[in-house]
C-alpha cells in the first residue's frame, strides 16, 4: 500500500518498539545512547556520533552516557534482517571497546532473514560465511538472537553463536546483566 522503502522503515521501527517494550516489561532499565567519539581534523576536533539501539542495565537507571558504556551494561543492536547490516554490529563492538577502553557486551537481535522480491518471491539474506569469519577472526559478540532463525542457524557451527530470541529473554539477558 505504501512505497517499499517506507514500508521497510515502518517494519524496522515497529520491530525496535517491540523489543524495547518486551525488555522494559521485564523491569530492566534501558536507554538509547549516542556516544560522541572525538577525532582531530585540520579544522579542529570533530565528533563521530555512534548510536546504539538500546543499552540495558542491571541498575535502576542506565549509567552509560555519551562518553562511556558502563562495563555491567549491555549494548543491543537491532536489525530486522542482517542483509548489508551485520558487519556494523561487529565493527561497532570493536569501536566501542577501543573508545571506552574496556570490554563491552554486545548482542544482536534480528527479526528474520528473508526479504520479499515483488509479490511472490522470497530471498534469504543471512550471509553465513561472513558471520563466521567476523565471529572467529574479528570479534565475538556475546550472542546473536532471532525471532525467526535462518535455517543455517540450526547447523554447526552456527548453532553455537545464533540462538532463538526466547533464550535471550528467558536465560541469557539475566546472565549478561549479572555484574
Amino acid at each position: 500500500m505504501v512505497e517499499s522503502n517506507s514500508a521497510r522503515k515502518q517494519v524496522g521501527t515497529r520491530f525496535e518498539e517491540l523489543i524495547r517494550s518486551t525488555i522494559s516489561s521485564l523491569d530492566i532499565s534501558l536507554k538509547k545512547i549516542v556516544l560522541n567519539i572525538p577525532y582531530d581534523t585540520e579544522e579542529g576536533q570533530k565528533y563521530y556520533k555512534c548510536e546504539t539501539d538500546i543499552v540495558i542495565s542491571p541498575f535502576k537507571s542506565v549509567k552509560s552516557d555519551s562518553k562511556t558504556i558502563h562495563p555491567n551494561e549491555v549494548v543491543i543492536s537491532l536489525k530486522t534482517t542482517t542483509k548489508d547490516r551485520m558487519p556494523k554490529i561487529f565493527i561497532d563492538k570493536m569501536l566501542l571497546e577501543n573508545f571506552v577502553g574496556h570490554s563491552v557486551k554486545v548482542v544482536g537481535i534480528s527479526q528474520n532473514d528473508i526479504q520479499r522480491k515483488g509479490d511472490s518471491e522470497i530471498s534469504y539474506t543471512f550471509v553465513s560465511h561472513l558471520f563466521m569469519v567476523y565471529t572467529r577472526f574479528l570479534i565475538q559478540l556475546e550472542g546473536y538472537y532471532y525471532l525467526d532463525r535462518p535455517a543455517r542457524a540450526f547447523e554447526s557451527p552456527y548453532n553455537q553463536y545464533i540462538f532463538p530470541f526466547s533464550k535471550f529473554i528467558i536465560k541469557d539477558i539475566w546472565a549478561l546483566l549479572r555484574p
